[in-house]
């Protein structure tokens, strides 16, 4: 510590946060940028004074993924498991969770980690978890012998590890500004998550709101979005007193899609999880079509966007075939011509694009600076640009 003070000293700079240099000084901010998916949680760490082509760059399996991987070997060792942290996605972790207690294994965890599984703290009870208090659990696992247990932590990012993955590979893990995307279906323990979540959307087409302006301050990230909070909180620490943001996943890998400049456009974006597509009129929401990837083929996908884009899908039957909704303005729906909206440029991204291969709609597939798995972190990058935070002096 104080040789590093030392040395900012002797060459006359002041420490920026974490000790990077401050934005405004040197060729520019250092920015992480997070994605976190259902499958791959997809990193990117911009170098100030190269393009961005050249970024540390990583898809690597999602904290979901990790931290259900890591239950299911306390399983198979016949440990139980104490899950504690902030909370996180639930998907592989959860499945892994029911599998633990099905084996007749004993799963306890704090109340901020259940969140991850139910919104309602009972069901998560009713299928044989025990919650406790974060001191409960510590005082559990200082208890038990050491073989016996598994301390799980909880978490969309682990700090410590991302850190440690960036020094081997000679990348310095300081950072100027931090930002982070995670998939939210808000907090809703009486009433349908999937209704809840696309509420959000249709408040967005009401107002007619630029997906610019659905990203985050951490400090501001809304009260009922509980992963979302967790996820700001993270990305607070990480920046260490520098700008943080957070998004949804949706948001950023559609902001990342659309080519600047361009007002009029369909974005979709095929993830592992979830398929969302948006119609952007004038360069603000018109229209949200969203659904689980898992529920789709591609001859399914396809109906679905072509009648979504005649104005011919609603909320009603796309939740009844399991999905979100589908939702249009009226200007949108009203406009003249029958077929317009899927004559617009129409913009593909995400991991299972491949969905819409054969699509007769006029795609075009998104690859923001080569890489189209990072779309979603480039859409936080140019979140952060839209308030002055880039990874270069001109921004």
């Amino acid at each position: 510590m104080t040789g590093g003070a030392g040395g900012a000293a002797q060459t006359g700079r002041r420490q920026g946060a974490c000790g990077a240099a401050p934005l405004g000084e040197g060729d520019g901010a250092r920015i992480l940028a997070v994605d976190v998916g259902t499958g791959t949680a997809d990193i990117l760490l911009t170098l100030p004074g190269e393009p961005l082509e050249n970024s540390v760059k990583l898809v690597v399996p999602s904290r979901t993924q990790v931290v259900g991987a890591q239950i299911a070997q306390a399983t198979g060792r016949g440990q139980t498991v104490i899950f504690s942290g902030p909370t996180m996605g639930g998907g592989a972790c959860g499945a892994a969770m029911k599998r633990h207690l099905a084996a007749g294994q004993a799963f306890v965890a704090t109340e901020e980690a259940a969140l991850t599984f139910a919104d309602d703290l009972d069901k998560v009870r009713a299928l044989g978890a025990r919650i406790v208090g974060a001191e409960a659990a510590a005082a559990l696992a200082a208890r038990l012998p050491a073989d016996s247990v598994a301390q799980v932590r909880c978490g969309d990012l682990d700090p410590g590890a991302l850190r440690d993955a960036l020094c081997l590979l000679g990348a310095d893990a300081r950072f100027d500004a931090v930002a982070i995307a995670v998939q939210d279906h808000g907090f809703s323990p009486q009433s349908s998550n999937r209704v809840f979540r696309f509420a959000f959307w249709e408040a967005a087409v009401r107002a007619g709101r630029p997906i610019s302006g659905l990203f985050y301050d951490a400090a501001e990230a809304p009260a009922e979005f509980t992963r979302l909070r967790a996820a700001a909180a993270l990305a607070a620490g990480l920046a260490c007193g520098g700008p943080a943001l957070v998004a949804d996943t949706g948001p950023a890998a559609l902001y990342g899609a659309l080519p600047p400049g361009v007002a009029d456009a369909v974005l979709v974006n095929v993830g592992n999880g979830h398929t969302i597509c948006v119609l952007t009129l004038g360069g603000r929401l018109a229209g949200v079509f969203e659904h689980h990837t898992s529920a789709l083929d591609g001859p399914r996908l396809e109906d679905f966007l072509q009648r979504f884009l005649a104005g011919g899908l609603d909320n009603d039957e796309v939740r009844g075939d399991g999905g979100h909704g589908a939702v249009m303005s009226p200007d949108a729906a009203a406009g003249p011509g029958a077929g317009r909206l899927a004559r617009l440029p129409m913009y593909a991204t995400g991991p299972r694009r491949a969905l819409l291969a054969g699509s007769t709609l006029p795609l075009q597939y998104a690859a923001p600076h080569g890489d189209m798995m990072l779309t979603g972190c480039f859409g936080l990058l140019r979140a952060f640009a839209d308030r002055g935070v880039a990874p270069d002096r001109e921004g």
